[in-house]
This record gives C-alpha cells, sequence and structure tokens, in this order.
C-alpha cells in the first residue's frame, strides 16, 4: 500500500513536470520570430503528439536554432 501511494506521488509528480514544461514550450514557440509559422506548426505537432520525446527535441534542435541565429546577429 505505502509503494502504491509513493508511487501515484511520484507519477503525479512527473506529471506536473512535464505539463509546466510543455505548456512553456508551446508559448516559447508561439512567441519566436525566427522561423516561420509553417515550422511552428510542425513544433506544436510533434510537441503534441510525441509528448516526451518531441519535448525533448524542441528543447535540443528548437532552442539551439534560436542561440544559433541570436550568436550570428551578434
Amino acid at each position: 500500500m505505502l509503494l502504491d501511494s509513493v508511487l501515484m506521488n511520484a507519477l503525479f509528480v512527473v506529471i506536473i513536470i512535464w505539463f509546466i514544461i510543455f505548456v512553456v514550450c508551446l508559448v516559447s514557440l508561439s512567441r519566436r520570430k525566427d522561423i516561420t509559422i509553417p515550422e511552428k506548426i510542425f513544433w506544436a505537432i510533434v510537441i503534441f503528439f510525441a509528448p516526451v520525446v518531441g519535448l525533448i527535441f524542441y528543447l535540443v534542435f528548437g532552442f539551439n536554432k534560436r542561440r544559433r541565429t541570436n550568436n550570428m546577429n551578434n
């Protein structure tokens, strides 16, 4: 019984953390000016249909593109 409760609490915390990251990524994606609307739609679809993998890909590849673009402008 205690193990079930601990696992449920851990799962709840993971879901809450995932949801916060999901919302932050979607808001960040919607505010970006350096990518086109089709790219935004692509990333939104990837994030929505492959939540865990999509978020990881966006955090790794999407933010890296922003950093590269900003570094080129400086």
